[in-house]
């Protein structure tokens, strides 16, 4: 449908609302109503734009039905088609007169409040179509406040939202997140779910996803042998808050503070997440899961190593008992690394007093690995304290063992150590190149032995191989 729109100053906001509406067809029938509005014929934008209404939540249907699965829906469309394609012409009209009702009570796709407002539209469209008289006998007469007011409340409250719906959707979402194959990253959690739920205009929507999430991580029933599964809402949740703020941030303070305040007491760990993600999480939780939440932190080892990290920035003075805890029962254990490690790299992804306890940890291993006094514990120290820590390496982790790695010849032994190193940091640290062109051309200058440092040239050709090498000019240390 084409439609010409004059400019009235009066109309630009109506206008501006059109651009809104992702749907061609449904933006062309709001544009009649427009058309109409600025011509004056009031009625005729009334019952243009409840055509559209109704046009609408036709199409919503369709795509809940076959985008959710829903029944709901799915029965409405098969009501509907059965009377449009009835031969008594007269139950035709009962499916338009119906299908706002069924969008509430039975989809469940609008609220009360909105079942409420777009119900005035179909009253006044009904006075408008037909020749209602008012109590002097004169025909109702629409003022044009009253006709802008219906194609706006239209637009914002429907046509310009996408087909999302409570029950079905949630569903939806909890098959998705719940099922096995579910990201283990955040740009895979966006991708995954950007298709059927973090949709344009679905803000609403989204800040029941976070809600839901909350309530998953924290109290509702979980599968006891699917404990991952609480990991993929806290995905979901960092994914959101992430790349979602402002639906984050619109979220009532009471709302966050309700659910936070159900959290059950098997579940307090989970907040270590929560207050890692963001600081909201902590300044809306009531006081006593707080006071809770520190009592449990200080509980055990085990709990302030493994959950302390997350929460460095709030409460820095478990800082050192966890250094000390680490130094103490962790830092020779190559398991009970691994899982701090895991963390360390979760937690100094958000805060940055996660991220700088995080390098001390790591210049810690690099300085055992370091002092290594023969070439078995070179090895040895090698595997345990630098290969595991890869995941968390900086450029300046890297500048610093190349510096000092070539002044102990019992690490000879370790090229496999600085092969992994490279292969697995150089793409996110290439300005490292001239580094590793130094180190290899020192090594080459102090250990003219062929046998030392056995391997060298395999690393050599890692470094040639870079597609920055040719560009890169080297010195000697």
């Amino acid at each position: 449908m084409k439609y010409q729109m004059r400019s009235y100053s009066q109309l630009a906001d109506l206008e501006a609302l059109l651009l809104e509406i992702e749907n061609d067809n449904i933006r062309a029938y709001a544009g009649e109503a427009i058309v109409s509005y600025s011509a004056g014929a009031y009625r005729s934008a009334i019952v243009s734009i409840w055509i559209a209404v109704v046009y609408d939540l036709y199409q919503k249907f369709r795509i809940i039905s076959e985008t959710y699965r829903d029944e709901a829906a799915q029965k409405s469309i098969e009501r509907i088609d059965k009377i449009r394609n009835n031969t008594d012409k007269k139950q035709v009209a009962s499916w338009e007169r119906n299908i706002l009702k069924d969008a509430s009570d039975e989809v469940k796709m609008i609220t009360n409040l909105e079942y409420e407002h777009l119900d005035r539209i179909q009253q006044d469209r009904h006075r408008c179509a037909h020749p209602v008289l008012d109590s002097e006998g004169l025909l109702f007469q629409p003022t044009p406040e009253l006709a802008r007011t219906h194609i706006r409340t239209a637009i914002e409250v429907l046509l310009s939202q996408p087909p999302i719906i409570g029950k079905a959707a949630g569903e939806a979402l909890e098959k998705d997140v719940e099922g096995l194959y579910f990201p283990d990253d955040i740009e895979g959690v966006k991708n995954f779910l950007s298709g059927r739920h973090f949709l344009v205009g679905s803000e609403k929507y989204l800040a029941n996803i976070i809600l839901l999430s909350l309530k998953k991580v924290l109290f509702l029933d979980i599968p006891s042998n699917r404990p991952r599964i609480i990991k993929n809402y806290q995905l979901v949740i960092e994914c959101l808050v992430r790349n979602y703020r402002n639906v984050f941030e619109s979220l009532a303070r009471e709302k966050l503070s309700n659910i936070l305040g159900m959290t059950k007491d098997d579940r307090i760990q989970n907040l270590a997440i929560l207050f890692n993600i963001d600081d909201r999480f902590w300044g809306d939780c009531p006081e006593h899961i707080r006071e809770k939440f520190k009592s449990f932190i200080k509980e055990e080892k085990a709990i302030l190593i493994f959950y302390g990290i997350f929460v460095l920035h709030l409460l820095p003075e478990i800082k050192n008992d966890i250094l000390v805890v680490y130094k103490n029962n962790y830092i020779n254990e190559y398991e009970g690394n691994l899982i701090f490690i895991r963390g360390l790299k979760m937690a100094k992804t958000n805060k940055k007093e996660s991220a700088i306890f995080a390098q001390e940890i790591v210049q810690l291993n690099i300085d055992i690995f370091l002092g290594s006094r023969s070439y078995a514990s070179g090895r040895n120290n090698g595997t345990k304290h630098i290969i595991p820590f890869i995941p968390i390496f900086t450029d300046e982790n890297i500048k610093y063992l190349l510096e000092k790695i070539v002044k102990n010849d019992q690490l000879i032994d370790c090229i496999f150590v600085l092969k992994e190193l490279f292969q697995e940091t150089i793409n996110t640290y290439p300005d490292t190149l001239p580094l590793w062109k130094k180190f290899y051309e020192s090594i080459s200058i102090i250990y003219k032995n062929q046998n030392a440092w056995s391997g060298k040239e395999e690393l050599k050709q890692l470094i040639d191989n870079f597609p920055e090498s040719k560009q890169v000019e080297t010195e000697t240390f």
